[in-house]
């Protein structure tokens, strides 16, 4: 009995293009942290809103969490951004997910792509980092610590001075 017509179909070469361009998109944080443990940061790196306006981003400290899940430090990585062994642990599996899906030429069906793919479950997503990130910029200005930051950046500096 012929079970070829259960496989799913053969990727079709834009699936392909699509499913490399994922992957490297996924391999590139882990890729990174590996690298930035290794020293290999590039000169240009940092966050430009933290630059702008003294600021964090709502990224604030994953860089560093994904470099300390690198090396095995989760405790470290929580400290630097609670969601940064989550996000990583989610590249780790597009990037595992992907590179089967190429090697074996068709689509895997699994539980995660239509719930991440789901516009309740990435705004839920957003909400979540969102608050967090709330979360941590009130207690940095509970701390005085964003205010001061603010006034020390360019932007700050700029409305202080009227150069703006």
């Amino acid at each position: 009995m012929d079970k070829s017509h259960w496989l799913p179909a053969r990727l079709s070469q834009q699936e392909r293009l699509h499913r490399l361009g994922y992957l490297a998109i996924a391999l590139l944080p882990i890729m990174g942290s590996y690298a930035f443990n290794q020293g290999l940061t590039p000169a240009f790196w940092g966050c430009p809103l933290l630059r702008l306006t003294g600021i964090p981003c709502p990224g604030w400290g994953l860089t560093r969490s994904f470099m300390a899940v690198a090396r095995g430090d989760w405790q470290q990585a929580i400290a630097f951004h609670a969601f940064g062994i989550v996000l990583f642990g989610g590249f780790a599996i597009a990037a595992v997910h992907l590179a089967l899906e190429l090697i074996r030429d068709r689509r895997i069906a699994v539980f995660y792509v239509p719930m991440v793919r789901h516009p309740k479950f990435q705004i839920f997503v957003f909400l979540v980092l969102l608050s967090y990130h709330g979360i941590r910029l009130y207690d940095l200005a509970q701390a005085g610590e964003l205010l001061t930051s603010f006034l020390h950046s360019p932007l700050g500096h700029g409305l202080r001075h009227g150069s703006m």
